[in-house]
């Protein structure tokens, strides 16, 4: 082969390589804000169960106006879901915090829900 001819392969050899990397980072990052979101998503709906379960009467099984005694249980969440990451409560009157550790890595997402709203804040805050 020609010196021109092997300095393309060469060439074209290394591009691949790179444009390999650049796509492996590429789906790694679509990993973690996919896991994210799904987290989001998760949070979102536990905190329609919260609501329901702070307009139940305790005698019914809810918390009369209180979160005091909320459970992962009361949200259809278990302490740790394989496929998402791991999950935390703090019970507090008025509102709670739910806070979630991605399994993809990245930041953890902590919630704040009141009994008519949810407020995602950065984990930073929350200590």
């Amino acid at each position: 082969m020609g010196q021109q001819q092997l300095v393309l392969i060469l060439l074209v050899t290394v591009v691949v390589a790179i444009a390999t990397i650049l796509a492996i980072n590429t789906m790694q990052d679509s990993h973690i804000q996919a896991n994210q979101e799904a987290l989001r998503q998760k949070m979102m709906d536990a905190s329609t169960l919260a609501q329901a379960y702070f307009r139940k009467n305790k005698m019914l099984g809810g918390g009369g106006g209180t979160y005091q005694n909320i459970t992962l249980d009361h949200l259809n969440i278990e302490a740790s879901d394989s496929e998402l990451g791991e999950f935390s409560l703090e019970p507090g009157d008025k509102s709670f915090t739910l806070t979630a550790v991605p399994v993809s890595g990245g930041e953890n997402i902590v919630g704040v829900i009141y009994s008519d709203r949810i407020e995602f804040i950065s984990a930073e805050e929350s200590e």
